[in-house]
């Protein structure tokens, strides 16, 4: 499809949306041309960093209204071939579709293409974005509230009335969703479309058990058809932040800090498997690259949809089109299918491929301070990314903080002043049977935990912690208190 944007008076046209029209403020309609046909090759053989596999074909695509659109395509096409895009045949396929400056257009296309896909009135949709700390839309952290406020129209359009629609999420556990949700934009569109916002960590939460592991998951999330909405990132931790990611808010805190306690990359297939029949919409407008998931990565400015019924096929597709190693709990969650076989409709998948920046695995907000991560709980994650965050700009010797419970004495072999922070670290230690090492505990109010952590980063040598520094600790505690 090619859509130009149309004055009704003037029949001035523009390719990206306008609201008036500029020369005589008339209103503007959608041109939308569905007969399209090949009247223009171009073969490239030269590859760059935007387009790094070669040869890949540049067509000229015209619509029966004359309006152009250039589309890259590694398929051999001849001027005067009709283009079109076929529909999804299987149901685990994956449309992946690229935003021409509208992503009500692109959301709506994305869905038209899968098969499988089908909403009514009558459904009750719990939409379930990424919302995992405050953080403003452009540092692609969050779910951008853009593609949040295009897919509620085309919600609406499907006859789904506001009443049965509620937006749902929890944030990493130590921050607010309510604070995310304002600071992200998404609480904006809630109430511009008058969409009730909920906060999942207050429940109510039902447990069911899987393979040997109780999941306690919210019961709005059972009772409603999920639209899981997550935005699309890289994740030190574990390869990507996607689709299967994203639904692990949808159990209660004790649940999620278990389940990496336990092992992610085993207990999220697990999960999963409770949640069939999800219709994933994947934002990836910006999506994020490098050291993501949180605000330490950089945008990636992707400028793509995906959508599917099958969540772990999308985050495979994702990481095949941006080059990144597909992460274990993905693999464990696509079961029997193979990864060569599933079927991309939208775009080609060779046409896609663009590597963006991988995440490495000991970086912090901090740079002198380093941390070895046993796969944390989100808990243990947000609160390494607060303490550290708030000391950029003292230096001192390197701190190697530890934390996680997949820890293993290769990971803690050569380095020096260790730091274990959480008690996931603290028991995975024990285990170990390692004891000369300095704690800082989860359960201490942040303000102590920071003043010992500046403490430790501003000691020579073995770093330790004295009675005193923790006196110390509960005295700034009660000071910022009163400034308060």
């Amino acid at each position: 499809m090619i859509i130009r944007w149309i004055c009704e008076k003037c029949n001035k046209k523009w390719i990206y949306p306008v609201e008036k029209c500029v020369y005589c403020k008339g209103t503007i309609t959608k041109q939308k041309g569905t007969k399209i046909k090949v009247s223009g090759i171009t073969k490239v053989a030269i590859p760059s960093p935007m387009h790094p596999i070669t040869p890949y074909n540049i067509l000229l695509l015209e619509d029966e209204f004359g309006n152009r659109m250039p589309k890259k395509t590694m398929k051999d096409y001849k001027i005067g071939d009709a283009y079109s895009q076929p529909n999804a045949k299987t149901k685990d396929a994956v449309a992946v579709v690229k935003v021409k400056y509208d992503i009500y257009e692109a959301i709506k296309e994305a869905v038209g293409l899968l098969n499988g896909i089908k909403f009514s009135p009558d459904d009750k949709i719990l939409i379930k974005p990424s919302i995992v700390t405050a953080a403003y839309p452009y540092q692609a952290v969050n779910t951008n509230p853009d593609f949040l406020d295009a897919l509620l129209k085309v919600l609406f359009e499907y006859g789904i009335g506001k009443g049965n629609i509620i937006v749902a999420e929890q944030a990493l556990i130590g921050s607010d969703v309510m604070d995310a949700a304002s600071k992200s934009g998404i609480l904006e569109v809630c109430k511009k479309h008058s969409v009730k916002f909920e906060d999942i960590s207050k429940g109510p939460f039902e447990e069911i058990e899987s393979d040997g592991f109780m999941f306690s998951l919210s019961k709005e999330a059972l009772k409603r058809k999920i639209v899981n909405v997550p935005i699309m990132k890289t994740n030190f931790q574990i390869g990507i932040s996607g689709a299967l990611e994203n639904l692990s808010r949808l159990a209660d805190e004790e649940t999620q800090r278990q389940m990496y306690f336990k092992g992610i990359d085993k207990t999220l297939p697990q999960m999963a498997k409770l949640l069939p029949g999800i219709v994933t919409i994947a934002d990836a407008t910006n999506g994020m690259q490098a050291q993501g998931p949180l605000v330490l990565g950089e945008p990636a400015f992707l400028n793509l949809v995906f959508a599917g019924l099958n969540a772990a096929a999308l985050d495979t597709v994702f990481c095949e089109s941006t080059i990144l190693p597909i992460p274990l709990h993905v693999t464990n969650s696509l079961g029997k299918i193979n990864i060569k076989n599933i079927e991309i409709v939208g775009n080609d998948l060779e046409a896609l491929k663009y590597p963006i920046k991988q995440p490495t695995p000991n970086e912090t907000p901090h740079p002198d301070i380093k941390v070895i991560d046993g796969k944390a709980c989100p808990a243990c994650l947000n609160m390494m990314y607060s303490l550290t965050s708030k000391l950029v700009g003292l230096r001192g010797d390197e701190l190697n903080l530890v934390i996680g419970s997949m820890l293993s004495e290769d990971m803690l072999k050569g380095r020096e002043r260790l730091v274990v922070l959480g008690d996931c670290a603290s028991k995975k230690i024990d285990e170990m049977g390692i004891a000369s090492v300095v704690r800082i505990d989860e359960r201490l109010d942040a303000v102590e935990q920071l003043v010992l952590l500046k403490k430790l980063l501003d000691t020579k040598g073995m770093p330790k912690i004295t009675p005193v520094d923790k006196v110390k600790s509960k005295m700034k505690k009660l000071l910022s208190r009163v400034i308060r």
